[in-house]
């Protein structure tokens, strides 16, 4: 019997953290923890799912980095678990793999450095698809500040206080998505023959991915935080952020019979989704070069965000559903 995808996730994380054991005594000086997003982060992984690992360290001072070198020994153990445990190797050969700052990512927030330094990034799929790979105690710690950044002003409205701020910014890190998708289109602009078939099928695959998962990351959280009864405490948003997209949708099922039945919908779409996506990429890439059966993946997708549409409809108030859109 297949192990389900969740089980395999939280086995193949812990085996992971377990392969650091070996630099442990040199990673405990130093206030950091590792995080998983992607489909490990959503429980749903595969043998075929990337490690797409984030590190955040606590800058209590801001002063404090956390030595290159110990970074560059942490880098290196992680590229050999992951080669002994057969993960995909890491994207761009590991260019990805550096720490970020809590006390430099509040500095940045919002501002033009917040994208650039993929600050933004970190940020927003620890809130909205995180799991802890090594050091759960400050990961935790870390979480709770961050959703901190957002609760700034609630000692001035503890009655009435909505995090605005907080769905605000989650709304820009979905627009930020599909404008990247948008710029990944312009390499088809000189292409062609085989070499643009091949880019279209890639293209329309992650446009397929960005309108279900990506999709259901962001708004689960969105809908959740529309639905919630002034005032929305911290609490209440950490609750969320330990939820995966799917869990934080099952939350809203007892709204009501109408979103009841919205999510039973959006369960059934999403389910169809991970079968067709866990596949090999060559497999996959095959599949999106059918015209026939690209049209129907992008037209299930379509009813994917119809329904999400629907879902925030039953769950939001007018008033609420105002800051969803000014």
């Amino acid at each position: 019997m297949a192990e389900p995808s969740r089980e395999y996730s939280l086995r193949r994380l812990r085996e992971l953290g377990e392969g650091l054991d070996p630099i442990k005594p040199l990673l405990e000086r130093h206030p950091f923890c590792v995080y998983a997003t992607g489909s490990y982060g959503r429980l749903e992984a595969w043998d075929g799912s990337d490690a797409d690992l984030f590190f955040l360290y606590d800058d209590a001072d801001e002063s404090e980095r956390i030595p290159w070198t110990t970074f560059a020994r942490l880098s290196a153990r992680l590229i050999d678990v992951t080669e002994e445990m057969a993960f995909p190797p890491f994207s761009g050969d590991g260019k990805y793999l550096e720490v970020q700052y809590v006390g430099e990512m509040e500095n940045v927030l919002g501002s033009p450095r917040d994208d650039s330094l993929n600050v933004f990034t970190a940020r927003m799929l620890l809130l909205l698809e995180s799991q802890p790979v090594y050091d759960e105690a400050v990961y935790t710690r870390l979480l709770k500040r961050i959703v901190g950044f957002y609760y700034r002003d609630y000692d001035d409205h503890a009655e009435s206080f909505l995090p605005v701020f907080l769905v605000n910014d989650i709304l820009r890190f979905w627009r930020t998505l599909t404008l990247n998708y948008e710029h990944h289109r312009l390499k088809l602009l000189p292409l062609t023959g085989k070499e643009l078939e091949r880019k279209k099928a890639d293209s329309a695959l992650k446009n397929y991915k960005l309108k279900v998962s990506r999709l259901a990351t962001c708004f689960s959280m969105v809908a959740n935080l529309s639905a919630e009864l002034a005032p929305v405490a911290s609490e209440t948003v950490l609750e969320l952020c330990k939820l995966t997209p799917s869990e934080r949708f099952e939350r809203l099922r007892g709204h009501s019979d109408a979103a009841q039945g919205v999510i039973g919908e959006l369960d059934a779409i999403y389910g169809a989704f991970l079968q067709s996506v866990q596949r090999t990429e060559e497999d996959l890439l095959a599949n999106f070069s059918d015209s026939n059966y690209r049209d129907e993946a992008l037209q299930n997708a379509k009813r994917y965000g119809d329904l999400i549409y629907e879902l925030l409809q039953q769950v939001t108030t007018p008033e609420r559903m105002r800051f969803l859109v000014i």
